[in-house]
């Protein structure tokens, strides 16, 4: 049996049962999908943020991403910004066949030169 409190208006999360019954996810990295969905469109977030809002080590966290990653739930791109520095782009799906495959190139890449 499952009680339920009352049902405010504002102030909770719709997800689709898909996501919560897909046998490819962990429940650590349903509860991290289920976090970020929670968060508004436009909310960017890292691995180190996610590990301190909740008790999840950085280890965690980052396997969890990783195996969202791999079930097409998210996608990250490492790049270089205009002024020379790393970061990344993490865009998070509440559908899996909506994101493209899997895409870790790195735009604008570093080369090094070749050693004879």
């Amino acid at each position: 049996m499952i009680r339920r409190s009352p049902r405010p208006r504002t102030s909770f999360t719709v997800v689709q049962n898909q996501i919560i019954e897909d046998h490819r996810l962990s429940f650590k990295a349903t509860g991290v999908l289920i976090y970020l969905l929670s968060k508004p469109d436009d909310w960017r977030t890292s691995t180190a943020q996610l590990a301190r809002a909740k008790k999840e080590g950085i280890d965690a966290v980052r396997t969890a991403m990783t195996e969202l990653e791999k079930a097409g739930y998210v996608r990250r791109r490492r790049y270089q910004d205009s002024a020379g520095r790393w970061a990344f782009e993490t865009v998070v799906f509440d559908d899996p066949c909506q994101s493209d495959p899997v895409d870790n190139r790195v735009d604008n890449p570093v080369s090094y030169p070749q050693t004879s």
